[in-house]
């Protein structure tokens, strides 16, 4: 009887330990359940990779244009954001296209910088004149000056060729000879 007693109390006793001892004390296999370890996300990655967009640069430069009567330069501090320094040539030309008052008139109106880049202190410049952008022989050669001025004060222009529609011409307007390339 002894042994029927033993029976109905420790077999229950024993399972009640195993049971208990399987569910707190083990832990699971790492194949059993998920990784909680996080994983970089693909956005994090990206980001890591991705550079920053430039922030734009600021210059003031001096811009020259004619005075009302057109018959000599006025100069004018002006302000030219660009984001690449190759830019910078592009802008200083678009400067050039519109009077930033009442006392100063635009030589450049009506001419249109294509392109413009720098290359072994070379700075080639193509540009398209519309009818409304033809000037006289004293416009002309104070345009040319103008230019001049405005291009060689970046220390790192040495000389610039000026093409019209993509080709050396021997005069911008028909008046004034066009050196290729006109030097510093």
């Amino acid at each position: 009887m002894l042994n029927k007693t033993i029976r109905r109390t420790a077999i229950p006793a024993l399972l009640l330990l195993a049971i208990s001892a399987t569910g707190c004390g083990s832990k699971p296999t790492p194949a059993a359940t998920p990784s909680t370890t996080p994983s970089p996300t693909p956005t994090a990655t990206a980001s890591q990779t991705v550079s920053p967009a430039p922030s734009p640069k600021q210059l003031k430069v001096k811009a020259y244009y004619a005075d009302p009567e057109i018959t000599k330069l006025v100069e004018k501090e002006a302000t030219i954001t660009y984001e690449a320094d190759a830019d910078k040539y592009r802008k200083a030309f678009q400067q050039l296209q519109t009077a930033p008052d009442t006392a100063s008139v635009s030589l450049f109106k009506g001419v249109n910088v294509q392109s413009a880049a720098l290359a072994n202190g070379l700075l080639t410049a193509n540009v398209t004149i519309s009818d409304q952008g033809r000037l006289g022989a004293p416009g002309e050669a104070l345009l040319l000056d103008a230019l001049k001025k405005t291009m060689f004060q970046f220390s790192e222009v040495q000389s610039i060729e000026l093409l019209v529609d993509g080709k050396k011409a021997e005069t911008l307007m028909g008046h004034m000879d066009l050196p290729h390339p006109i030097k510093r």
